[in-house]
């Protein structure tokens, strides 16, 4: 089978500076061997690979364009925002510029964040977990200076195996036909499912509902870029028409088009949004390393990749 395909293009996907598996430079070295020659890191609140990614890029002859996935609430008020049908209140976006301005990232964006996540979201999160019998470790505060290591933190609890046995159980509460290795083998995976998922036992507002949509606009233009409904479709994320009308109203620039998990209808009806609002697209793979689902750059699912030409189009439309 041939796993390599020329001109691929990714603006999506992720490395051990948030959640990924990946260095920056092993990111690079896969991108480079399936073929993918434009790209955007877009790590989640996080900038810290950006000045490595940009050198790699450019040592490598690849395109680039800077990025970064963020947290913004939509109406809390707003019965749409609340249906767990749908994606959770705090959906993912991203934010793509040629050059985008780090420091006021920081100031307006991560460092209130970072502030909500040590006394809010951390914390609550593990109460609930521990509540539903998983083995929290043993925090007498919860300190993190970075959004990796936040992460590592609640992804340590499911990955430890006096975790399994709870974790199989309220599993099989929605998916009667899971077993103790599909736990063993995925158990991040699973809590993420069916713990951490909005509606679930364990599900916390990831982000304060104050940064909201409109916020989020407002940052993009302030970081010198565009603000981008991240994957609205797909298996998991799956925006709803309030959402996506919502985020146009509020001033939303652009719409990730393909992705991995995006039916070909929704790219279609996606790509017709764009038309109709004159928004800019976007794709990507969503890649979290090469042993997560989804492939960089799309290799093994044509009709998921992202069109050479976007790339040129962003050129055209980013600021």
């Amino acid at each position: 089978m041939d796993t390599k395909r020329s001109a691929l293009s990714d603006f999506h996907f992720h490395t051990v500076h948030s959640d990924g598996s990946e260095t920056v430079a092993s990111a690079i070295e896969e991108a480079k061997a399936r073929g993918v020659a434009s790209l955007a890191l877009t790590d989640h609140n996080d900038g810290e690979g950006m000045p490595e990614f940009i050198s790699l890029c450019k040592a490598s002859g690849l395109k680039y364009v800077e990025g970064v996935e963020i947290y913004a609430a939509f109406p809390l008020s707003e019965e749409w925002s609340q249906d767990p049908s749908y994606c959770s209140p705090i959906p993912d976006l991203t934010i793509l510029g040629r050059k985008l301005d780090w420091r006021i990232f920081k100031e307006e964006y991560v460092d209130p964040l970072m502030q909500y996540w040590q006394t809010i979201f951390v914390p609550q999160s593990l109460k609930q977990l521990e509540e539903n019998g998983l083995t929290i470790p043993e925090i007498a505060e919860v300190k993190f200076e970075d959004f990796a290591t936040a992460i590592g933190i609640l992804h340590d609890v499911p990955n430890n195996p006096q975790s399994w046995g709870p974790l199989l159980e309220i599993a099989k509460q929605h998916k009667p036909d899971i077993t103790a290795e599909d736990i063993e083998q995925s158990p991040v995976r699973w809590a993420n499912r069916y713990l951490y998922a909005f509606g679930m036992n364990a599900y916390v507002l990831r982000g304060p509902k104050e940064f909201t949509v409109e916020h989020a606009v407002d940052l993009a233009e302030e970081m010198g870029g565009l603000l981008f409904a991240a994957h609205p479709g797909g298996e998991y994320a799956n925006w709803s028409e309030e959402h996506l009308q919502y985020f146009i109203e509020a001033g939303g620039h652009g719409i990730e088009a393909w992705q991995y998990f995006h039916s070909q209808e929704q790219i279609r009806h996606f790509l017709e949004l764009a038309i109709q609002h004159e928004l800019t697209v976007s794709g990507g793979s969503d890649w979290h390393g090469t042993n997560g689902r989804p492939t960089m750059g799309c290799w093994d699912k044509q009709e998921a990749q992202t069109p050479s030409w976007v790339f040129e189009q962003l050129m055209d439309r980013l600021p």
